[in-house]
């Protein structure tokens, strides 16, 4: 039963939830492209210096919390958070 419910969970949050519209680069992108290159899904280009998402995002938020100017948001809720990124937990040779 716990497979079934999964999957309507699933389905749904994929179908209505997993949207990369909300995403967009403030007037603080330098167009350093690092959400580009360290994108899992390959679902950000860079156009015209800016960064633009395709539909494939995994919602990883990697892009977000990367960025070292802060400037990716998604919607109105993530200006003035906090970002977390584990490259300063771990040693220099493993970044």
């Amino acid at each position: 039963m716990a497979g079934l419910k999964s999957g309507i969970v699933n389905y749904g949050f994929n179908r209505f939830a997993r949207s990369a519209k909300p995403f967009f680069a403030d007037d603080g992108c330098t167009g350093c492209g690092i959400c580009a290159a360290s994108c899992p899904a390959s679902a950000i280009t860079m156009k015209n210096g800016r960064p633009a998402w395709a539909a494939q995002c995994y919602q990883c938020l990697r892009c977000i919390n990367e960025c070292p100017q802060q400037a990716i948001q998604y919607g109105k809720r993530t200006a003035g958070r906090r970002r977390y990124s584990i490259r300063g937990y771990l040693p220099q040779d493993e970044q």
